[in-house]
């Protein structure tokens, strides 16, 4: 595979104060869901966890630090984002601490019921299939196993719209084995957030 380089543009105009703005409002929304997330995980030592869409690597690098002894898995689709992810995440790669893939959760190289954890953070809302990557994931954890999915239901406009979001994702869980599931909330802007937390018997 040939490596990719990004091209910058000669004609790009530099940022205005609006796109900065922006671009750091995205990046304090997406570490506010990261570390949702990670509160959701209640990681201890010597855990296996997954991360499904790592995209950058920050979430990723987060877990590595709070687990130490262990091992955290990461799968994307994007070579773009394995790229990237794998610069941020360098060291805990060199110490074996953890694995990047390129790919889907059904191509991943590890066993049945090895994980402790898996989750993902905001890129549910993106899944064609979210009850069959569920299955996928289901398979891969140990029983009393946790899955996490945290994600702001893009087209939510009223209250109704995010509790109909949250049932969805609920049934979804249930359909695919997992018990003792838990919905919670968080204000965010442009609309609330979703952690959906489930277990395998």
């Amino acid at each position: 595979m040939q490596p990719i380089t990004a091209i910058q543009n000669p004609s790009q105009q530099p940022l205005t104060y609006l796109q900065k703005l922006a671009d750091c409002i995205k990046t304090s929304k997406n570490k506010t869901l990261s570390q949702w997330t990670v509160e959701q995980l209640h990681i201890s030592p010597y855990q296996h966890i997954l991360e499904v869409g790592f995209g950058l690597g920050n979430t990723l690098r987060e877990v590595a630090n709070k687990l130490q002894v262990g091992f955290i898995a990461g799968v994307d689709e994007s070579v773009a984002m394995y790229q990237q992810a794998s610069k941020k995440n360098k060291n805990f790669l060199q110490k074996e601490l953890m694995q990047l893939h390129v790919g889907t959760v059904n191509e991943l190289p590890y066993p049945s019921q090895y994980f402790h954890s898996i989750y993902a953070t905001n890129n549910y809302s993106s899944w064609k299939e979210p009850q069959y990557k569920f299955m996928q994931m289901h398979s891969l954890l140990k029983n009393g196993g946790r899955l996490v999915t945290v994600f702001q239901p893009r087209l939510a406009k009223t209250e109704k719209e995010l509790w109909n979001a949250a049932e969805k994702i609920q049934q979804e869980y249930h359909e695919a084995g997992f018990v003792d599931i838990r919905i919670s909330f968080r204000d965010m802007n442009p609309v609330n957030a979703i952690a959906a937390v489930g277990f395998k018997e």
